[in-house]
């Protein structure tokens, strides 16, 4: 879902600048916010002591860690910026009455939250359930089907704008067994490396 940012910067919106690898907001932390994102790439991750997970992963038009904002309660994860992003930053309060003043845009708010829960169980059979490699493929398919096309494609092929240190952290797996079975995937022609590059045809 993405609200017109006319209307959001409207209400009260401003522009906030994130570098690689910054942290927007940190677990633990109160929200204030709605974060819209106008350019980049987010993540939502839990830092454990031997590995992180991570929650998802938003793009440019998508909305981040709006249940906190919306029930008031401190955020259960940390959101990083991936790479530079933009986002268009809302107060809660102005966010909430721009839900009061436009009902179409409060019912798809809600459909989207709707979405996120199915997003965040298959996120959850990925992680466990199936092969190594079959989780490594369903993580992939399910950022092959949230991205922009547009934006993550290569010659017919998505192109997968996370690590592999990433995907092993959205699916509990060590690195080292990401790293061997992207190559086994290879071999089976499931996917495509191209200057360390994971490529995944769009069928």
């Amino acid at each position: 879902m993405k609200i017109p940012p006319d209307l959001l910067r409207e209400y009260g919106a401003v522009v906030k600048k994130f570098h690689r690898r910054e942290d927007i907001f940190r677990e633990r932390q109160t929200a204030f916010y709605y974060f819209q994102i106008d350019s980049g790439l987010v993540k939502m991750v839990n830092h454990g002591e031997e590995h992180d997970f991570i929650q998802g992963v938003f793009t440019e038009g998508e909305s981040f860690g709006e249940p906190p904002m919306i029930g008031e309660f401190p955020y259960p994860a940390t959101a990083t910026a991936i790479f530079d992003t933009k986002l268009l930053a809302l107060p809660r309060k102005y966010f909430i009455e721009l839900l009061r003043n436009h009902f179409d845009i409060h019912l798809d708010f809600t459909i989207h939250m709707c979405q996120r829960v199915q997003y965040k169980a298959e996120i959850l059979k990925a992680i466990n359930l199936g092969t190594p490699e079959e989780r490594i493929i369903a993580v992939i398919d399910l950022l092959k089907s949230k991205l922009p096309r547009e934006q993550y494609s290569q010659n017919g092929h998505f192109v997968v704008p996370v690590t592999r240190q990433e995907i092993a952290d959205m699916i509990g797996l060590r690195v080292e067994t990401v790293i061997r079975k992207v190559g086994l995937l290879e071999e089976q022609g499931q996917i495509q490396l191209a200057e360390r590059k994971i490529l995944r045809a769009y069928t």
